[in-house]
């Protein structure tokens, strides 16, 4: 019996690593907006809704994870993956994750020198904890995108 499992898990290993689609399993769809939960001098936590879509044919758990924020190459804090994530096979997925961002030392100077800004680089770095049956996968991230800071109105002026 026993050797029976170890090949049954031998043999679902070689087939879940020989996928094609294992390479990118996870497909950033679009961003569909996001609602600012709490803000301070600290952190802030916000929830983000996105679709993603999972090219693999299981199912694929998230599970709280941290990435680190740069912007233009200087780090801004932390992001926090703060709920579980069940993603269906081979499908599209709406999400709505509760996530949180705690800021490095110095954050109001950052924001106010970059709240004019026309452009900047974000970037997510770090590796996200993933389950595909009872297999645990860290994805690595390296996630670039160009935003607009000005776009974000976050009333500085105001106390």
């Amino acid at each position: 019996w026993c050797w029976m499992k170890t090949l049954s898990f031998l043999l679902l290993l070689l087939f879940v690593t020989s996928c094609a689609s294992f390479e990118d399993p996870i497909e950033f769809i679009s961003y569909d907006g996001s609602n600012l939960e709490k803000f301070n001098l600290n952190e802030v936590a916000f929830r983000v809704q996105s679709t993603v879509h999972n090219h693999t044919w299981l199912p694929i758990k998230i599970k709280p994870s941290t990435l680190e924020v740069y912007v233009d190459g200087k780090k801004w804090g932390d992001l926090y993956l703060d709920e579980k994530i069940r993603l269906k096979s081979k499908q599209d997925n709406k999400l709505n994750t509760l996530s949180h961002l705690t800021f490095e030392d110095g954050i109001m100077t950052k924001l106010m020198v970059y709240r004019f800004k026309e452009s900047a680089q974000l970037q997510l770095k770090g590796k996200v904890k993933t389950g595909l049956l009872f297999i645990p996968v860290k994805i690595p991230v390296n996630y670039t995108k160009t935003i607009s800071p000005k776009n974000f109105n976050l009333n500085l002026d105001k106390p």
